[in-house]
């Protein structure tokens, strides 16, 4: 069944709403990338359309239609592109004011509702202000600023929270996660599950080493050696957010020793020791320097200025730091 790790506030709230006959007609799931708004989203689901009694039962009909995927009831829609248009809300609407098909209850959930169009939204917003009694809407969002105050004011928002580290860890090695792997991967998750589960990918283990050492080679380096290390970045072009995330963790890393030393407080743990030689080498001043370095590139390419001019200019930068 959906497991809703570390919400069990909204879970509780949700269900104690549905027990009461108070469910809203729709919802906005608000949190970062990975933070488990998608299962959320099913767990309200399974909770409306559950026929058990011990609501969501997932052993009904309807719990393992929808833990498939494939309930007529409960209708997914996500951007195909960048956006999702007004073409698309239309049809959207339509949907929503035709008939459930099996039971008495339809379930919308709109994926990156964040990226939905000026005019879709204001196209959806209508339907919000007149809503169809047997539909409830769920919008997903990172970005809840990007949806129009209008549509916000007529939804129940619900913002997911950051999951404590020990619940993280705890949670992978009920999923037969090596301890010291969950520790490390639980540390860097920031507090978000699906975090924690990509940092066990090898690839990114492997990625998140690369990174790390290119980052102890770039402070004191000479010019030909930084010009060098662009290729490094330019081969994974692809990957350059989270190579940007790896080392703007290290870096708050370093000045977490230097201000406080706490090891408890570490992202990167198992760099322990590298970590503290390397807050021997680098003062409070150019640390803060080098993240907003890092910052500033990251918005330019964020921007389409273009992408290797960027990334030298940076990695010349932080050598000059």
């Amino acid at each position: 069944m959906f497991e809703v790790l570390g919400q069990e506030f909204i879970t509780d709230a949700f269900k104690k709403a549905f027990d009461n006959d108070k469910v809203s007609h729709a919802y906005i799931l608000t949190g970062p990338e990975g933070i488990g708004k998608s299962i959320m989203a099913m767990f309200m689901a399974s909770t409306i359309l559950c026929k058990g009694t011990n609501k969501p039962c997932g052993d009904c009909n309807p719990c393992i239609k929808i833990s498939h995927g494939n309930h007529p009831d409960v209708k997914l829609i996500s951007p195909k592109g960048r956006s999702i248009g007004v073409d698309n809300i239309r049809d959207l609407i339509d949907e929503i004011y035709t008939k459930p098909y099996e039971g008495d209850k339809k379930i919308v959930i709109i994926k990156n509702s964040d990226s939905i169009t000026v005019q879709g939204q204001n196209a959806i917003l209508k339907t919000l202000e007149e809503p169809s009694k047997d539909t409830t809407i769920i919008m997903l969002a990172e970005n809840i600023n990007a949806i129009l105050p209008t549509i916000q004011s007529r939804c129940q928002i619900l913002r997911l929270g950051r999951i404590p580290k020990e619940k993280i860890k705890a949670y992978l090695i009920s999923q037969g996660v090596d301890e010291k792997k969950a520790a490390t991967a639980a540390n860097l998750s920031d507090g978000i599950v699906g975090n924690g589960l990509s940092f066990l990918d090898e690839k990114f283990v492997k990625l998140r080493v690369d990174t790390i050492n290119k980052a102890r080679e770039l402070v004191g380096a000479g010019e030909l050696a930084i010009l060098k290390s662009v290729d490094f970045f330019v081969s994974n072009k692809d990957k350059i957010d989270i190579i940007f995330d790896i080392l703007r963790i290290w870096y708050r890393d370093i000045i977490m020793l230097k201000l406080i030393k706490d090891k408890d407080l570490l992202m990167n743990m198992d760099y322990y020791d590298i970590l503290v030689e390397e807050s021997q080498k680098l003062s409070y001043n150019s640390l803060d320097s080098i993240i907003n370095i890092i910052n500033s590139s990251r918005e330019k390419i964020r921007e389409n200025v273009n992408y290797q001019l960027t990334i030298e200019v940076m990695l010349l930068s932080i050598q000059e730091v």
